[in-house]
């Protein structure tokens, strides 16, 4: 009976573990450093520059966009989990209209929320399938971006 209740915990632990792991255009996130990096420098190229916790690439092509950069985040364990892509727009009004097509794209397949603050401007949140915060994209003054993450 112990080693029935050892097993069944040990398949509860992988499972969430598996559950908090998300895969988008075949980078998976909570992914340990060296793994991470080995997947985007195979993806992506050599990085522009690279530290403990971050990895910077330029011109990249992620989910059928083009981006100018793109950032990634590893938490304190060494895990990758968030990603930040930037488009740099020629104004504000180009990237506003960058930020709707994204929203647009991904309206299509996550429920999103368009928003707008004094603060922070117009943004768009998406959510995953369990209604958690999934991906946000925003504009600052010419520069449109899509973040994913944190996990």
């Amino acid at each position: 009976m112990k080693k029935k209740l050892i097993l069944i915990a040990a398949m509860f632990a992988i499972c969430m573990n598996m559950s908090a792991q998300k895969f988008i255009d075949g980078v998976e996130f909570m992914t340990e450093y060296e793994q991470a990096m080995t997947t985007l420098k195979t993806r992506f190229g050599e990085p522009v520059t690279t530290q403990a916790d971050n990895a910077i690439f330029n011109n990249v092509q992620f989910d059928g966009e083009t981006f100018n950069e793109a950032k990634f985040f590893f938490d304190s364990k060494g895990r990758l989990n968030q990603l930040r892509l930037k488009n740099n727009c020629k104004n504000p009004t180009e990237a506003v209209k960058c930020m709707d097509k994204l929203g647009e794209k991904y309206a299509q397949s996550y429920p999103t929320t368009p928003s707008e603050d004094e603060e922070d401007g117009r943004f768009i949140v998406g959510y995953d399938e369990k209604g958690a915060r999934f991906f946000t994209i925003s504009t600052f003054k010419n520069i449109c971006s899509l973040t994913f993450g944190p996990f």
